[in-house]
Formats: structure tokens, C-alpha cells, sequence
């Protein structure tokens, strides 16, 4: 299955990235220039996402790790997506601009 994969630099605190973070669904959700139907999210008690969504019809999941200087978005993407995958990348680092912003 192909992937994908965001970082985007930050200078916030690591715990307060996190919390900025917390509403990343709902974000992508309202920003989103498609609907974006049965999303999920789990966070766990290190403060990493793993998350879901349906785009299009297509199914895209993934995860966001935090570091002290750094989100990573990586996930996968079904091959009807693949076409759009540098759009689908480019959504997803401006919300996490976004919401660290």
C-alpha cells in the first residue's frame, strides 16, 4: 500500500504541540476541501495520534508523532489515492501549521 509522509518544524513545547494538536480531526474536518466521513483518533499516554478517515470514498489512516522540534504525519493511502497523494500531503501540513500556528 503506498504511504505518505508530513513533518513540519515547530518551536513550540513538546506537551503544549500536543495539546494544540488534540483537535486535529475535527480541523481537517471543517478545512477539508472534500467531506471526510468516519474519523477516528486515539491518542495514547505519550501523546501519538493514530487516526483515520474516509476521503472520496478512500480510506487513509495514519499516525502523528510529536518531538520536541518536530509532527510527523506518515500513513497510508489506498492506490486510487496515489494521484492525489501530493494534495492529501499538502492538506495535512497546513493543518498542522495551522493548529500549532
Amino acid at each position: 500500500m503506498p504511504k505518505f509522509n508530513v513533518s513540519v518544524d515547530h518551536e513550540t513545547p513538546r506537551t503544549d504541540a500536543i495539546a494544540k494538536l488534540k483537535n486535529f480531526s475535527e480541523q481537517m474536518r471543517q478545512d477539508s476541501p472534500v467531506e471526510l466521513t468516519d474519523v477516528s483518533e486515539s491518542w495514547d499516554a505519550d501523546g501519538n495520534l493514530e487516526f483515520a478517515f474516509k476521503a472520496m470514498g478512500m480510506t487513509i489512516s495514519g499516525s502523528v508523532v510529536t518531538s520536541d522540534s518536530q509532527v510527523v504525519v506518515a500513513g497510508k493511502l489506498p492506490f486510487a489515492a496515489v494521484p492525489f497523494r501530493g494534495q492529501i500531503e499538502q492538506q495535512i501540513k497546513k493543518q498542522v501549521q495551522s493548529a500549532l500556528g
